[in-house]
């Protein structure tokens, strides 16, 4: 056995969940799939996921990462879990993965059309071709989508996550603040794009970093619809979340090596939007401003209203004490 070959074995030995995920993501873009959702994620030991053929969703396949620790053993019953949870999904295609010892009809159970069953045999042949692949360059040619791959991925999670909304009311005061937040946000996932040097080419680390973003930007489109803003600035809703959709998206754009056109027209789109935030300050100012004039004018006529009657009252009554 040669030392890289020895030294793969070694590392899945005592792996970590998240370290093997790691070696999974890069076989599963190997195979041109991408991730859609998360199924369940057992700390440390399981993590189950649905991945899409060329962002195909109808091309749904389930991936299952299971970890075991060195002296331990699968459970007996994983492969029918395995079957069962595809059956729950609606899935026909399978993609299982483990660093541990698979008993001979344990894995001719889960074998067959679609189903490709990697143990750590087949996980260490599996990277060292991906491995021979990176050592000869091959610039990667972006493909032109008919829905790009973060939209999929943001429609099922606000299918997963719209009962999670809640009223959030926000004081005018509040609002440059709070749109500031956001522009810093998304400044800075702009700022990690444009260090990529080379688009065509995008390290793994670095994919892998914006996918991590990519996935804690989600949650913001389930909070943004939730703001409630003072109706001069109703507005705003709209504009932070299609902030916050776009920015997914152009994450998507750029990880999942989908067209340069769209890639440029989503960099287009949040520069606007970005555009607007940065006005909103003034805005808010402009307002206060107004409604502060507004009140001083309202006093006034308060006062000279009160005035007249104070006049009025005291003529009744200097009438009724001489009549």
């Amino acid at each position: 056995m040669d030392l890289e070959r020895k030294n793969r074995y070694e590392q899945l030995y005592n792996i970590k969940l998240q370290d093997l995920y790691t070696f999974v993501t890069e076989v599963m873009r190997d195979f041109s799939y991408s991730l859609i959702r998360t199924v369940k994620d057992v700390e440390n030991f399981r993590r189950i996921e649905l991945w899409a053929y060329q962002g195909k969703e109808e091309q749904a396949a389930l991936v299952w990462v299971e970890v075991v620790k060195p002296g331990d053993a699968l459970d007996i019953y994983f492969a029918t879990d395995v079957l069962r949870t595809m059956n729950d999904e609606n899935v026909t295609r399978l993609f299982f993965f483990t660093n541990g010892h698979m008993e001979p009809d344990d894995k001719e159970t889960l074998e067959g059309t679609n189903h490709f069953v990697f143990g750590t045999d087949e996980i260490v042949e599996t990277l060292l071709t991906i491995d021979k692949k990176r050592a000869v360059r091959v610039v990667r040619k972006r493909k032109k989508v008919n829905v790009p791959s973060a939209v999929i991925l943001i429609k099922n999670f606000l299918r997963a996550n719209i009962r999670k909304r809640i009223t959030i009311r926000l004081k005018t005061s509040a609002i440059p603040e709070l749109t500031d937040q956001y522009y810093r946000i998304v400044r800075k996932v702009l700022a990690e794009a444009d260090k990529i040097k080379d688009l065509n080419e995008i390290p793994v680390d670095v994919r892998e970093k914006l996918k991590k973003i990519q996935y804690e930007l989600l949650p913001e489109l389930v909070k943004t619809p939730s703001y409630v803003f003072n109706h001069k600035f109703t507005h705003l809703r709209n504009t932070l979340f299609s902030l916050m959709e776009y920015t997914i998206v152009y994450i998507g754009n750029i990880i999942e090596y989908e067209a340069e056109d769209d890639l440029k027209r989503n960099r287009e789109r949040i520069e606007d939007l970005l555009e607007k935030l940065n006005n909103i300050s003034e805005e808010v100012a402009n307002y206060k401003e107004d409604m502060m004039f507004y009140s001083e004018k309202l006093s006034l006529k308060v006062i000279m209203y009160s005035a007249f009657f104070i006049l009025i009252g005291l003529f009744i009554m200097v009438v009724v004490r001489f009549t």
